[in-house]
């Protein structure tokens, strides 16, 4: 399955913050996912096929893609995969893998409660948090989508609504 160009940013943003484990694992090496984070953070292009070293976000992508009669990974697939099905493959990786912090890998909405030298001060399930506002042009009150230590994107109060409800039959926060 193949990413629509126009979408690899996206998947990007939402895939890069947990590159880190990857390099924990050996599956990445840190001057690689150093790239990749200043492409996302500069929108530069992406390096070919960059998107597949996330291979269960990639594969994740792939199948809703597939289920959904899709030639190729959209937006709409990526939003899928990340709002609304990542914190079912964080709890079952965490449990084949361990070796990552599976609250810190979860993606919460918040809202952006006061900026700073690159940084934003967001609101969520966890309490108040300081994030990397590198990748989106945000200011105070913006509701925004958080991943690791970064924002990932804005998003509209429905999708937040959403996402908490999902959160809560979840049962993860």
């Amino acid at each position: 399955m193949e990413i629509e160009e126009k979408s690899r940013m996206l998947f990007m943003k939402y895939a890069v913050p947990c590159a880190g484990t990857l390099v924990q694992r050996g599956s990445a090496r840190q001057e690689y996912v150093d790239m990749l984070i200043a492409a996302v953070k500069n929108n530069r292009p992406i390096p070919k096929d960059a998107e597949r070293i996330f291979k269960v976000a990639f594969a994740a992508c792939s199948l809703i893609a597939k289920d959904s009669g899709k030639k190729e990974i959209d937006a709409d697939i990526v939003h899928q995969y990340f709002l609304f099905g990542h914190d079912t493959a964080v709890s079952k990786r965490y449990g084949e893998m361990g070796d990552f912090d599976p609250q810190a890998c979860r993606i919460r909405p918040g809202v952006v409660r006061k900026m700073g030298n690159g940084f934003a001060v967001v609101e969520n399930s966890l309490g108040r948090s300081r994030y990397k506002a590198d990748y989106c042009d945000v200011k105070e009150g913006d509701l925004v989508v958080t991943h690791w230590d970064f924002i990932v994107e804005k998003i509209d109060r429905a999708t937040t609504e959403k996402m908490k409800k999902q959160k809560k039959q979840l049962q993860v926060l």
